[in-house]
């Protein structure tokens, strides 16, 4: 029989207020795999991603998860559900606490789902190793790190407690070139590691050509487009995949191709 995929979106509406901000929206993500949700601001993909992780309610549709509802459980169920999902936010320097050190900022979701102390702080250095911070020094707080390097943090964060799938939402907006196409290889370098998956948010279609698996394009809180990256960044057949593709003079230029 064949494996589930570990996140199924299916027939997605949601509703704020009158305005549908999704519209029966369908995804799937493998096992592994690295999926793109694209569009302009305002596009709903954002939303996509908080209805997925519970932020905002369902009007209509289902969220499956490993084959299981997640719209319909509750209680232990959904949070046991749920552990399989994490986020990983555009604003990694809001995220993470100024108060804590990077090492307290790693162990303190191992630490509430029962860990020990000991134990947390060895899983906390090798998630620094995984994202390559393991030469920072863990009593150093959040502010004193570049960009990068803090979302590198909350990337390791996410994957502390082995998700099946990270949920990102822009996370290399606020970074620049150099630095997004060193994030676009540790993703890769992280999925091959550990097999985990990655739904990422984005308005770079670019960027998303050479680092996805697949590429699904939203308008107006509609899948307008989806298909292999690459194949749907050089050949766009629907207007607004066009539109994205022309965001950039040189789109495929921009960026090598992450080995």
């Amino acid at each position: 029989m064949t494996a589930p995929p570990v996140l199924a979106v299916e027939s997605l509406s949601v509703r704020y207020g009158r305005f549908l901000a999704l519209q029966s929206v369908s995804l799937e993500v493998g096992e592994g795999e690295i999926v793109a949700l694209v569009g302009e601001s305002g596009s709903g993909k954002s939303t996509l991603l908080r209805a997925v992780l519970g932020l905002v309610p369902v009007a209509i549709g289902r969220i499956l998860v490993a084959g299981r509802d997640a719209t319909r459980a509750n209680g232990a169920e959904r949070r046991q559900i749920w552990r399989h999902l994490q986020p990983v936010f555009q604003n990694a320097g809001g995220s993470l606490s100024p108060r804590l050190s990077i090492l307290e900022t790693l162990t303190e979701p191992l630490l509430a789902h029962g860990m020990d102390r000991a134990e947390a702080a060895e899983r906390a250095r090798a998630m620094l190793d995984l994202v390559n911070l393991g030469h920072v020094d863990p009593r150093a707080r959040p502010w004193s790190l570049s960009g990068g390097q803090r979302q590198r943090v909350a990337l390791a964060r996410a994957l502390a407690l082995s998700p099946r799938i990270i949920l990102a939402d822009e996370p290399m907006s606020a970074l620049d070139v150099s630095v997004k196409a060193q994030m676009a290889d540790l993703v890769l370098a992280i999925r091959e590691r550990t097999g985990t998956a990655f739904l990422i948010v984005s308005h770079d279609l670019a960027l998303m050509a050479h680092l996805a698996d697949r590429m699904m394009v939203l308008d107006g809180g509609r899948l307008v487009e989806a298909g292999p990256a690459m194949a749907l960044a050089r050949h766009p057949g629907h207007p607004r995949t066009r539109e994205l593709c022309m965001a950039r003079l040189d789109p495929f230029d921009v960026l090598e191709s992450p080995p």
